[in-house]
């Protein structure tokens, strides 16, 4: 699958799980805007490998924080923007009592604000284009939780509430978006990991998942995978059949507690796609 006259915008590509999107999008044929904070040479260093390589790509400097200055900067440089993979982010680990405000604030920002900043500044273009795809990089702690990333977790599965939203409201204008938790081995997390494990979960083979979501043919939208060596997986809501209680009676307390076996039973199961189909299902039956 070729990206023909497409330009995609990378955050956080100048290293790691980043620096393999751009990668594997650039050797797919677009344009890649490479962004990174500008405090170093990794982000021109990136974009010099993916040009000698034969690709095209250019440095977008600046912080995911000031989304629409670095849409402004791609689009002043490219003339127009087909997608935004949102992967910058960076972590302040802390167990939640002891967790400052600060801390909370500052990775939300990059990851969740980013987000919203990111696509409301991108629509625009993408109405303009026909369509476009955002792709958020969400990860397996938001999904399930992890010790002392209370502040990341919130921002990761936040990012999926976002997702479905923009699916919702992008539809009638071909705008798609998608989440992937990914793990692969990069320089900040693989330091005490097994070089056989390591060479398991490269970062290139979570790339090309990233890849088919931000490309124009793909009709995926508010989707949740988790991408690691070489497998790829969607999520989806399950949801137990539950406990239905007799609503012309008064309701107890000792009623939930009584009914707390079916409440959890997911024997039998329903997997919800909207907010129609939600409550529909509450409801009825």
């Amino acid at each position: 699958m070729k990206f023909e006259d497409q330009v995609v915008l990378v955050t956080g590509a100048s290293r790691g799980l980043g620096k393999a999107f751009a990668e594997c999008i650039a050797r797919a044929g677009a344009t890649v805007a490479v962004n990174s904070t500008g405090r170093d040479e990794a982000g021109p260093l990136t974009v010099e490998e993916i040009v000698a390589s034969g690709g095209r790509a250019f440095h977008v400097p600046g912080r995911v924080e000031d989304a629409t200055d670095l849409i402004e900067a791609t689009l002043k440089q490219s003339g127009h923007l087909d997608a935004v993979v949102h992967n910058a982010g960076f972590v302040q680990d802390k167990s939640l009592r002891k967790m400052s405000l600060e801390q909370w604030d500052a990775v939300l920002d990059v990851h969740l604000r980013s987000a919203f900043g990111l696509s409301r500044a991108a629509w625009p273009s993408f109405e303009e284009r026909g369509g476009g795809r955002l792709v958020f990089v969400s990860s397996s702690a938001g999904l399930y939780g992890n010790f002392g990333q209370a502040n990341y977790a919130a921002a990761k599965m936040g990012v999926y509430g976002l997702c479905r939203t923009i699916a919702i409201e992008g539809k009638k204008a071909n705008i798609h978006c998608n989440c992937v938790a990914p793990f692969g081995a990069t320089e900040m997390n693989s330091g005490n990991m097994p070089d056989e494990f390591k060479a398991a979960i490269k970062t290139e083979y979570v790339a090309p998942l990233i890849g088919y979501l931000a490309h124009p043919e793909c009709q995926e939208t508010g989707g949740m995978f988790e991408a690691s060596g070489g497998a790829y997986k969607k999520l989806r809501w399950e949801r137990s059949e539950g406990l239905r209680l007799d609503t012309t009676k008064p309701l107890t307390i000792g009623d939930i507690a009584s009914g707390w076996d079916q409440v959890v039973d997911f024997s039998t199961s329903e997997h919800p796609e909207d907010m129609r189909e939600a409550l529909s299902g509450l409801y009825s039956g």
